[in-house]
């Protein structure tokens, strides 16, 4: 063959490998997920849609309203597979880079539409709130705070130092207290030495006279086109500029008084495992030089938060402080306010589960401190993450006393806080007040009725299945960018899905979970699905493979055999698991809904006790139990103790 034949083939092929390598590059996909129904959350089954490892779903909300909400892939699993063992099915659809393109930033578009018109609602509220409790200290000299706004209007950070208004403080032991005076005294010159003797009081005299003529914002008309075209706008609210404000003050308060640090937001590890190694001491040193340069920068800042920032830096400066004056690891509480807490007998009769978790939260705490080691130095998020990890076994080694414990709620930043105080307040009439409150109704009409008119939850024409066909049909009609009056938005979006998907779902036929999945298989561009077990159904595969399969099968049909479950409070009440057993399911579902008939008379000879909580679950076993009759699986037990990290990089991430 001659030379010039051979070139002209590897030219033809090259290009054809180009070619090929290019399509490749431009094929991307996005996964349909539909959860199987169980008792709790989106009881009737639950879809979502995941890009890469973000995965989005639209959650009903008690204020009758449907929302977007976006996890990250391996939290969204554990909880629905896991915590609340709930089969989830897989579907793979294949699409160009652009079209994948053009879905992600839609749902990404909408949820952060969303998050800012929802943080515009609860702005709105908090104004209201704090606007009527002026009213009241103005034209009757006293203030009557109900429990709606006593919980929104808060100083975050300032109850690391001071306690509820009305309260006594609880300080640490004299000794502890006057080391962590000295501390703060110590920041005070390092502020005075940088700015000057008078520096506090010209910073206070400032902010107090800014306080006093501190008047309601304007709020924009709320904006009431549903395309979703233009994004909400951002308000920074006259309650939390107060608020903001009355923390600096705070800061500065600390400063200038030193009190120690209150006896519930601070704790230290006594024992001999964390006593503070030489690597570790050196390590702690370059923490508090850190801390005492970001509180100097943050108290001469121009950020409205600066007083919280301040706060924060002073109070995990004297956890740093103490830690190495006493040798073992002190740190400042970061659980919110609003903790989830357990009772010992909601957690007793788990605690093979509840030892893992105790030991995941050692190992977090062991990693951070040997990366701190091995490189020298905790960045301000390692610090944050080590703070969470001790916080974490802190609180859950509490169950060795059968102690009531706070099972979640750490956070990345201690937020302890206090309610408003009688402090000083804006210089307003009466008069200001009650127009400004008045024109904050009309907003927030307004608002709800854009919400409700966008995001009103229906059970057939709203749900989590629709909004997601919604939100992709958007996607699909902004590809077309402007579209002509005579044009059918409904036929555009039908020949797009067509072409970019494969095919159409029709979402009011499809508006049940399971139903809407088998339509993406059917319609759409499908090239892998893949059912993916629950915790439970994983579990009871490995006993089967190491065990008699009949015997492990009978046993573990039942809550009062199972080896695998260990009854939680917090599901109602059954006898049966009836996913495993199709023949028989009518049959056990007829003793589940026995077994809810009699929680639901427990629970009302027991109502004074439990506030109606055995009632409530009984009527929920009942609710749950009577679709099993008709072979309809329903109940499945949730799992409330398992460990993220036992689990995390277990079969639950191989879903692509």
């Amino acid at each position: 063959m001659k030379r010039s034949n051979l070139h002209a083939i590897g030219v033809h092929l090259g290009m054809a490998a180009l070619i090929f390598l290019s399509s490749m590059a431009e094929a991307a996909s996005f996964n349909y997920l539909y959860i199987e129904a169980s008792e709790g959350n989106s009881s009737g089954g639950h879809t979502a849609i995941q890009f890469d490892d973000e995965i989005y779903h639209y959650q009903h909300l008690d204020s009758g309203l449907i929302r977007l909400f976006r996890r990250e892939k391996t939290e969204f699993h554990f909880l629905y597979r896991y915590l609340q063992n709930r089969p989830m099915h897989l579907s793979r659809v294949d699409v160009t880079d652009e079209t994948f393109d053009l879905l992600k930033d839609q749902f990404k578009w909408q949820f952060l539409t969303q998050e800012r018109q929802f943080k515009l609602l609860d702005d709105l509220h908090k104004d209201q709130a704090f606007l009527r409790r002026l009213l009241q200290r103005l034209t009757t000299g006293h203030v009557i705070t109900d429990s709606n706004a006593a919980s929104v209007m808060r100083l975050k950070g300032v109850g690391l130092f001071y306690p509820e208004p009305g309260h006594q403080a609880q300080y640490p032991q004299s000794d502890l207290a006057r080391q962590q005076s000295l501390s703060i005294q110590n920041l005070r010159r390092k502020v005075e030495l940088r700015f000057g003797e008078d520096f506090l009081h010209r910073r206070r005299q400032n902010i107090e006279s800014q306080l006093k003529m501190l008047v309601p914002g304007h709020w924009p008309a709320i904006n009431s086109d549903s395309t979703g075209e233009k994004f909400p706008s951002s308000i920074y609210s006259f309650s939390d500029r107060y608020s903001d404000y009355l923390t600096a003050l705070f800061a500065i308060k600390t400063l200038v008084e030193a009190p120690p640090l209150i006896s519930d937001a601070f704790f230290r590890m006594k024992q001999e495992a964390f006593r503070i190694s030489d690597a570790e001491r050196r390590v702690l040193r370059v923490v508090r030089t850190e801390l005492e340069t970001s509180l100097v920068n943050a108290i001469d800042s121009n950020r409205p938060d600066w007083g919280y920032a301040v706060l924060v830096n002073m109070a995990r400066f004297i956890a740093v402080d103490a830690s190495l004056q006493s040798g073992f690891w002190a740190f400042v509480d970061d659980f919110a306010e609003d903790s989830e807490r357990l009772r010992p007998d909601q957690y007793l009769n788990h605690g093979e589960h509840f030892q893992v978790l105790i030991s995941d939260a050692r190992a977090d705490l062991d990693r951070n401190l040997q990366l701190a080691v091995a490189r020298q130095r905790l960045t301000e998020t390692e610090y944050s993450q080590t703070e969470m990890a001790a916080n974490r076994y802190v609180e859950l080694s509490k169950n060795e006393q059968h102690r009531d414990i706070r099972y979640n709620g750490e956070k990345t930043l201690p937020s302890k806080s206090i309610g408003f105080p009688d402090g000083p307040i804006p210089e307003l009439s009466p008069e200001q007040i009650t127009i400004a409150l008045s024109a904050l109704t009309d907003v927030e009409n307004s608002l709800i009725q854009k919400l409700q008119q966008d995001f009103r939850y229906d059970l057939i024409s709203r749900n989590c299945v629709t909004e997601l066909f919604r939100t992709i049909n958007q996607a699909l009609l902004k590809s077309f960018g402007s579209i002509d009056e005579s044009s059918s938005p409904d036929a555009l979006v039908i020949k797009e899905s067509e072409k970019r998907l494969g095919g159409y779902v029709d979402s009011h036929r499809s508006f049940i979970p399971f139903v809407s999945y088998q339509a993406v298989l059917n319609n759409y561009h499908v090239t892998h699905s893949r059912d993916l077990d629950s915790y439970r159904g994983l579990e009871l595969a490995k006993l089967k493979s190491r065990q008699n399969s009949v015997i492990t099968t009978l046993r573990e049909s039942n809550i009062l055999s199972s080896h695998l479950y260990k009854y939680n409070p917090e599901d109602a009440f059954f006898v049966f698991f009836t996913g495993d057993n199709l023949l028989l399911r009518p049959v056990f579902g007829l003793f589940n809904t026995v077994a809810g008939i009699v929680q639901s008379v427990y629970g009302f000879f027991t109502w004074p006790l439990d506030s109606g909580k055995n009632l409530q679950l009984g009527a929920t076993g009942i609710l749950m139990s009577l679709p099993e009759l008709v072979f309809f699986n329903m109940r499945k037990g949730s799992y409330k103790f398992l460990s993220f990290n036992e689990l995390a990089n277990a079969e639950l991430l191989e879903d692509r």
